[in-house]
């Protein structure tokens, strides 16, 4: 009894999680998708300029700039946020720098 409860719960709590992630997706492809009717110009639902020390996130013609020098490879801010990072963040990160040789 006890480990069917258990296995409701994971269950609803995936079913959320996908419903959630699903939903924000869609919303925000949507969004964009219907922008501007009028004109033929569309924009980006998100996007990510790197310059040397800088780094530009954009989401929804909404955007916010983060300076880079202070993680650096030698400082220790660095190794703290690797380590509190997610390993999806850490993977995607590694897939990249192989793909792109950086």
């Amino acid at each position: 009894m006890r480990r069917r409860f258990k296995k409701k719960t994971a269950i609803r709590a995936i079913f959320l999680y996908l419903l959630f992630t699903g939903g924000s997706w869609m919303f925000i492809n949507c969004y964009t998708n219907s922008y501007n009717r009028l004109s033929g110009e569309k924009i980006a639902p998100a996007s990510l300029d790197m310059n040397d020390n800088m780094a530009s996130f954009t989401v929804l013609e909404h955007s916010a700039e983060v300076d880079l020098s202070v993680l650096s490879y030698e400082s220790r801010a660095y190794c703290i946020a690797y380590l509190l990072s997610p390993d999806e963040v850490r993977s995607t990160g590694y897939l990249i720098s192989v793909l792109c040789d950086v």
